[in-house]
């Protein structure tokens, strides 16, 4: 049986504003959407996202759970649910795109960008024969991107066609998975490696519609040790749904 994996999490942290129209471009632009970034380790993040002098925020809510998007996404069934939503939804479709490769000297390793001409992926790369590993800067693959549909849904603007298939488990999580568990859910949750030298540290996003039973308690920056709260954090739990079928019968 088709089962979704959850983060049952009592209280997290978001470091910034509360108020969505002050959070900036970088968090408009982020895996999060329009979500509230929180995570365990907030001093990790304030350095990732150069927040230094920022309002430290504990959330707190009884009975909260995140979809745990990456577990999710991993695990075929699931993964089959999520994605043939999305494409009944006209979020998603299943085209050629562009992989552009830039190597990114701040964090000294290779990233790409995804886009649907061979015209914009030139003017993302630096040469067209400079990739990893020596192989090609431009790389022509089928995968799953987004319609215009998905981010007037989210409401967000710019859109990375990088985080489609993230976003579409995102609207999933908020409007079809409640139908098929009995209880709405408060956001999405991405488990990354810890590793602030790479960039890298575990976060969630609590959905905007789920904020008002949330409570905020403000702290002085610098009280959380990450390494105390990120070892608190719990495995996911995985909760059966109803039979896959039902999830294309919920529409927006």
């Amino acid at each position: 049986m088709t089962a979704i994996p959850l983060v049952q999490l009592v209280g997290v942290y978001h470091v910034g504003s509360l108020d969505p129209s002050r959070r900036g471009l970088l968090h408009r632009a982020s895996q999060e959407g329009p979500c509230l970034s929180v995570s365990l380790c907030p001093e990790a993040w304030t350095s990732i996202a150069r927040l230094g002098g920022s309002q430290l925020h504990e959330m707190r809510r009884d009975g909260a759970a995140f979809l745990d998007v990456l577990e999710a996404m991993e695990d075929p069934e699931l993964r089959c649910v999520i994605v043939g939503w999305a494409e009944a939804e006209g979020l998603l479709v299943f085209r050629e795109q562009w992989k552009a490769w830039r190597f990114d000297d701040e964090m000294e390793e290779w990233g790409y960008t995804l886009l649907d001409t061979r015209d914009e992926a030139e003017e993302e790369v630096d040469e067209l024969s400079g990739g990893p590993d020596g192989g090609p800067a431009l790389e022509l693959l089928m995968g799953y991107g987004a319609t215009k549909v998905l981010p007037e849904r989210l409401g967000i603007e710019p859109f990375d066609d990088a985080f489609a298939l993230d976003f579409a488990a995102m609207l999933w999580a908020r409007d079809a998975a409640p139908h098929l568990l009995g209880r709405t859910l408060d956001g999405v949750w991405f488990r990354e490696d810890h590793a602030p030298e790479r960039m890298s540290a575990p976060r969630g996003g609590i959905f905007p519609e789920a904020m008002s039973g949330w409570t905020s308690i403000p702290l002085p920056p610098g009280s959380v040790d990450d390494e105390v709260a990120l070892a608190q954090m719990p495995d996911s739990v995985r909760l059966p749904l109803s039979p896959p079928e039902t999830v294309y019968a919920f529409a927006s």
